[in-house]
């Protein structure tokens, strides 16, 4: 029933004298009628036209529009004009009580010219006058929708007319009906199948558990025109509430609080959890599963809560809410629970990617281990060996052969900076994999991006196109752990809500600037690095000298940091 149906002033009704209607205006305006019925898909707006344009052809106090529920055991008020049947005392009758009831179970009209002398007639309020009442079948060929019931002053009684003309009308609107709902039906289908479609794409394309879920209860709170959804993630071994992702900004359910908490400080995850299916909590009963800050907060009437399981273990709670209860029929219970197990599918995937993930870590870093026992082996003891041997030579020299000393210490010392260039090239070679397997700019993009998924916090970076020349070895580490070490400030100290990062190379160098909208500094109160404060931005500037680079430091209270860092691709004399 819509609110302004339910709102309508029965003194701005047009009330026709009692009687009957001339036939040509009154079959004009139903033919009128009829094409404006037919316009419509919308069930609610379908509802008021019918007691809107019902009102040009009969006068009335009273119209309502009663539809069966999906038992076919009772009718409820779906509509109303002019003052409703006792809309606020009743609002249903069963199949066979009063006069509606009547009509639909013997799927006939019922025209009562005194209320007071019909024994159908249910009186739902004081009643003072007696009344005339005309009630007909809402019927779409032969698929049985409801009623339509007019009432007014028995002194102006309904007659055979007015039957007709009401019985011709209850036809046309059965039909615009049953196409609404049908419509309906087809557009739940619809969004059913988008939000059954997001929650698959999100499983599929999501890298982390995080985005995941994120997504997803955004994306089902949209599909299902939710009022507020949240996923509650506890942790592995289920004892603690590890996060909670809302679909609002701020957060409807206000589950933030609840963070580190055990499981028992939100009752309605044991509920969940002791489930077979869907939960629903109505807001009038208002049982302690959930706190009253979600309720003070939220327009929700009613809410489902579902398990999201994996081999019958609960590995998170989907919960939804609805301003309207009667959204929440079996058909979008049974969408929420298998949205539940899309989740618990994709979470599940990542879980073993993850493992997956792990175990070719551990393989490579064994693999490394081999590698640099095996290079060491080959080269650098080698090297140390026969160094050794030369300075055993040379000790042997110094008592037969004093002459022959110095040759040999010379070639000593040659091999022993050879050992030096060895070691120096073999540590290079240990610079960060990521950085041996990729260019450049891949390995900064992948870097800004599991920052942002680790942190939460939006990075927007942009690396341009190389301009012919390559940065030395020295350089790219450096480079490296230069934004290494300024991401992490950006998360550990800037408290910043955005930040951008950009690397350009040019035919002198490569251009590094990294910005975020965080809390600031003085640049010059820098303290000194110690064990609370951190070698960050000293081991930064470090990095920046040896290589003969430039650092550009910007920074205010307030006003965020911007860092800018230019590499040549030779060091410089100076260094």
């Amino acid at each position: 029933m819509t609110e302004r149906a339910r709102k309508l002033d029965a003194s701005r009704l047009r009330v026709i004298s009692g009687g009957s209607p001339t036939p040509a205006p009154s079959y004009r305006l139903l033919t009128q009628v009829s094409a404006a019925l037919s316009t419509s898909l919308d069930l609610d707006r379908t509802l008021k036209e019918i007691l809107e344009r019902m009102n040009a052809l009969v006068a009335f106090d009273a119209a309502t529009v009663f539809l069966l529920d999906d038992s076919r055991t009772e009718l409820h008020v779906k509509a109303a004009l002019g003052v409703p049947v006792a809309l606020k005392e009743v609002k249903s009758f069963k199949v066979g009580e009063g006069v509606v009831g009547w009509v639909v179970r013997h799927g006939a009209t019922a025209l009562i010219q005194d209320s007071s002398k019909d024994a159908r007639y249910k009186a739902t309020g004081p009643e003072r006058r007696p009344k005339t009442v005309l009630a007909a079948p809402l019927r779409a060929q032969d698929n049985l929708l409801g009623a339509l019931v007019l009432v007014r002053s028995a002194k102006e009684p309904f007659g055979p007319e007015h039957q007709r003309l009401v019985e011709a009308i209850a036809s046309q609107a059965a039909v615009a009906i049953d196409h609404a709902r049908l419509y309906e039906t087809e557009r739940a289908s619809r969004r059913r199948a988008e939000a059954l479609l997001a929650t698959a794409q999100a499983g599929s394309e999501a890298v982390a558990t995080p985005e995941l879920l994120q997504r997803a209860v955004k994306q089902v709170a949209f599909a299902m025109r939710a009022t507020a959804a949240a996923v509650i993630l506890p942790d592995e071994e289920g004892e603690i509430i590890e996060a909670a992702f809302d679909a609002s900004d701020p957060p409807a359910f206000g589950l933030d609080s609840l963070r580190s908490q055990p499981l028992t400080a939100l009752p309605l995850l044991a509920a969940v959890r002791g489930a077979h299916g869907p939960l629903v909590v109505h807001r009038a009963t208002r049982p302690s599963l959930l706190d009253d800050v979600f309720w003070t907060r939220s327009e929700a009437q009613v809410l489902a809560a579902v398990p999201v399981a994996w081999q019958d273990r609960m590995i998170a709670a989907l919960v939804v809410g609805f301003a309207d209860a009667d959204r929440l029929i079996p058909s979008e219970l049974e969408l929420l629970d298998e949205v539940g197990r899309q989740l618990a599918l994709g979470m599940e995937r990542l879980r073993l990617q993850a493992r997956v993930q792990d175990q070719q870590n551990e393989m490579a870093v064994v693999a490394e281990r081999n590698r640099i026992a095996r290079d060491m082996h080959d080269g650098l003891v080698q090297y140390v060996y026969a160094l050794g041997l030369q300075l055993e030579h040379a000790r042997d020299l110094a008592t037969a052969q004093p002459d022959g000393v110095t040759p040999v210490l010379t070639g000593a010392i040659q091999q022993t900076n050879h050992v030096l260039s060895e070691m120096r090239t073999f540590i290079y070679q240990l610079r960060p994999i990521i950085m041996q397997e990729k260019q450049i700019g891949e390995w900064v993009i992948d870097l800004c991006r599991h920052f942002q998924q680790a942190t939460g916090i939006p990075l927007h970076a942009e690396v341009g196109a190389s301009a012919g020349q390559e940065l030395s070895p020295e350089a790219s580490i450096a480079l490296f752990r230069i934004i290494q070490e300024a991401l992490a400030n950006i998360y550990k100290h800037a408290h910043a809500s955005r930040a951008t990062l950009s690397l350009d190379f040019s035919v002198d160098g490569a251009r590094l600037v990294i910005e975020d909208d965080g809390r600031g500094f003085e640049v010059d109160a820098r303290t000194v690095p110690d064990i609370e404060h951190g070698h960050g931005l000293t081991n930064i500037d470090e990095r920046v000298r040896e290589l003969g680079a430039s650092l550009q430091l910007e920074s205010a209270p307030g006003a965020g940091t911007r860092l800018v860092a230019v590499f040549p691709y030779t060091r410089s004399a100076r260094s």
